[in-house]
């Protein structure tokens, strides 16, 4: 313990590349997200930008968590072999993130004791990480992209349901009265997981068989990626409370582990 007293855990958040009509760039994060970390994690937040992911190794040395966040940009189909090699039209993609994210992932895979969480485009970049492949999501399938004013007048209101999987990080933190068949989630996102690589285990599924939910090397590691959003109306999710509140028990963990070395 040091002489202020006990340290907050300091995580940080992948930003999102933006640019201007002027041509300026700059990175952002989306507000929202870290008071609830804050909140129910009880960590601080730190802003990790796109421009240098050389610097990724060196940055998750002096960190204590990370988190990778969901986007209105798609990860780009070059990084997973998709058909569309050159990107669908009118799509929005962030070719800094993708390589940051990437970079990142490979540093956190070298401090296996760091904890990552992850949602939506988070998520996804870290199946692809792990070999996985992403696709479209059929629209016929349940709906998975609520739009407000359409669907509803919140479009972060739950959408549908998932099931959780026993054996994972996700089962212990479902809430007793709570029917892990059948947990409501939020959902903003309209590609999904194609191909599950061997070492990824799948967590969660939607209805339809959408891969929701996923970790790695789970229970030593805290590795962990949700479909949806996390952040948003965490005061009608136990669950969501709860993977926040686990994430920011191992971001301390592994804070002070780091101080008695």
């Amino acid at each position: 313990m040091s002489a202020g007293g006990p340290r907050t855990p300091l995580v940080g958040i992948l930003a999102c590349h933006k640019e201007r009509a002027n041509g300026t760039t700059y990175s952002r994060v989306n507000d929202h997200l870290t008071e609830p970390l804050l909140a129910h994690a009880d960590v601080a937040a730190v802003l990790l930008h796109t421009v240098r992911p050389e610097h990724a190794a060196e940055v998750l040395a002096r960190l204590d968590g990370l988190v990778l966040p969901g986007s209105g940009s798609f990860v780009h189909p070059e990084r997973y072999g998709g058909r569309e090699a050159d990107g669908v039209p009118d799509r929005e993609y962030d070719l800094p993130r993708d390589a940051t994210a990437a970079a990142l992932l490979r540093a956190a895979d070298a401090l296996p004791a760091l904890p990552v969480l992850a949602s939506c485009r988070g998520l996804q970049e870290l199946v692809v990480h792990q070999g996985g492949t992403l696709e479209a999501v059929p629209a016929s399938d349940v709906k998975h992209r609520l739009r407000a004013g359409v669907d509803g007048p919140d479009r972060w209101a739950p959408a549908h349901t998932v099931e959780v999987r026993p054996g994972g990080l996700l089962a212990p933190l479902v809430q007793p009265r709570q029917d892990p068949g059948a947990v409501p989630v939020n959902s903003q996102h309209s590609d999904r997981v194609a191909k599950v690589p061997g070492q990824v285990f799948v967590e969660a599924t939607a209805a339809d068989g959408t891969v929701e939910a996923v970790s790695v090397g789970a229970p030593e590691r805290f590795v962990l990626g949700v479909q949806w959003h996390f952040e948003h109306h965490t005061d009608q999710s136990p669950l969501d409370r709860a993977v926040l509140a686990a994430f920011g028990r191992r971001c301390r963990s592994w804070m002070e582990s780091r101080q008695q070395q």
